[in-house]
């Protein structure tokens, strides 16, 4: 296991604002290697790593430990990617609970040292159950219940969002900045050097409305030069950029790594729904995947969890990739239908009508892997294909001329021990050019 104790992690929350440059560089630009003409370019000394999932938790891991100058750009309120478990009263206030995205771990790999401490075993032996249904939309029954072996299963304490935290303390000097939009602005033609800008903008209404703790944070804005850049997130977003909300950046991959990943990978969307019940319902399972049903892949009770609390009873749904395709569907439609098929899934599990639910969210889940840069073939729905390890190594996705990377999940399969490996030899690409 790692040696957290000797591990420092520096936080910066704040930097104070820099004037304009009065040459901004805007990318995209002609690559470093042409404009400088063949000369050879300096040693890699830093590095800036945007995306704190788990495959950007491990990269900069392993080029901390090799003495390398790292920085880290966040652009959610914490750090561990899929890894999410959302508080909606705040993290102050744990009774109403929901893990966003992976909702159980299989730790297989250098993850399942590194993760030593801050998970503990879920479900419970006879607790996990695969519902066999059969029928269409209108009408349809559970056709079989299996057990579902428990082995190696685990989930982070006291959330899911802790194991993220806990990734970062194994990174020796790294600096951080957490919640600031990362633009990567262009590479320098003279040095072959990038130059990356991390901000926070001041908070809209939409923004305002979910996180009111927003409204007395300052805008901010800092920026450096790096030898070499990492993109650590979604291969969409590396491709497109990503086109919503306020973290609405470019893309900026090299002609390399877009040509690389172009038409080879594939992200989809789906949603979730958050529901909870005042009164807890005895349930015969804590966690449930589900083959045939048209509209629900996954149920889970997040307040079986250990270390969560029990009332108000929390329940996190998945829907189907093809219920997900049906339509373009609006969050208040997710609330309304999924929740009707869910609480109509309920009545049928434990032999009558739930309770009205004292709570209701749904969430647009965009993280989903469909298909990797290895080829690999899912498993079932997610969140069941996020399990396992790919075995055979992977290469890395490293432009060595244009001094970038692109690095996640999806470079090697679909669960969060193929992210940290693909993490690990990302790395390694960056080492041997260093």
């Amino acid at each position: 296991a790692a040696d957290t104790q000797a591990r420092e992690v520096v936080f910066e929350e704040r930097e104070g604002p820099l004037p304009p440059r009065s040459k901004p560089r805007v990318f995209p630009r002609p690559s470093a290697a042409a404009a400088l003409g063949g000369k050879e370019l300096g040693a890699i000394r830093s590095v800036c790593v945007i995306g704190g999932g788990p495959a950007g938790l491990s990269c900069c891991r392993w080029l901390c430990d090799a003495g390398l100058e790292v920085i880290l750009v966040q652009e959610s309120r914490g750090l561990g990617g899929k890894l999410c478990t959302k508080f909606v009263n705040g993290k102050d206030d744990p009774t109403l609970h929901f893990d966003m995205g992976v909702q159980l771990l299989q730790p297989l790999g250098p993850l399942r040292a590194a993760l030593d401490g801050i998970v503990e075993p879920w479900p419970l032996p006879g607790r996990f159950k695969r519902l066999a249904c059969a029928g269409d939309w209108s009408s349809w029954r559970i056709r079989e219940t299996v057990d579902l072996p428990i082995e190696g299963f685990v989930v982070g304490v006291p959330s899911m969002s802790a194991i993220g935290r806990h990734l970062a303390t194994q990174c020796k000097g790294l600096t951080m900045h957490v919640d600031r939009t990362a633009v990567v602005r262009g590479q320098d033609p003279k040095t072959g050097r990038w130059e990356v800008e991390w901000k926070r903008e001041e908070a809209n209404f939409g923004q305002l409305k979910y996180r009111p703790e927003l409204k007395d944070v300052p805008a901010e804005v800092g920026r450096a030069d790096f030898d070499a850049v990492v993109l650590a997130f979604e291969a969409n977003k590396v491709l497109r950029g990503c086109k919503s909300g306020y973290k609405m950046v470019q893309p900026s991959a090299t002609p390399e790594i877009t040509k690389r990943l172009a038409k080879r990978t594939r992200t989809s969307q789906m949603w979730n729904l958050m529901v909870a019940f005042d009164t807890e319902i005895e349930m015969p399972w804590d966690a449930a995947t589900f083959e045939g049903h048209r509209s629900i892949s996954w149920v889970a009770v997040d307040s079986s969890k250990p270390q969560r609390a029990k009332v108000p009873q929390c329940f996190m749904v998945f829907c189907t990739q093809e219920w997900a395709d049906w339509k373009q569907w609006g969050k208040r439609d997710v609330e309304r239908d999924l929740l009707d098929e869910f609480l109509g899934l309920l009545e049928k599990v434990v032999g009558r009508r739930p309770p009205k639910p004292c709570f209701v969210m749904a969430g647009r889940w965009g993280n989903d892997t469909e298909v990797p840069l290895t080829g690999e073939k899912p498993r079932g729905e997610f969140p069941m294909r996020a399990l396992g390890l790919r075995q055979e190594p992977a290469p890395a996705v490293w432009d060595a001329v244009g001094r970038m990377g692109a690095t996640g999940d999806w470079a090697r399969g679909f669960s969060v021990s193929d992210a940290y490996v693909a993490g690990q030899e990302m790395a390694a690409a960056v080492l041997a050019d260093a």
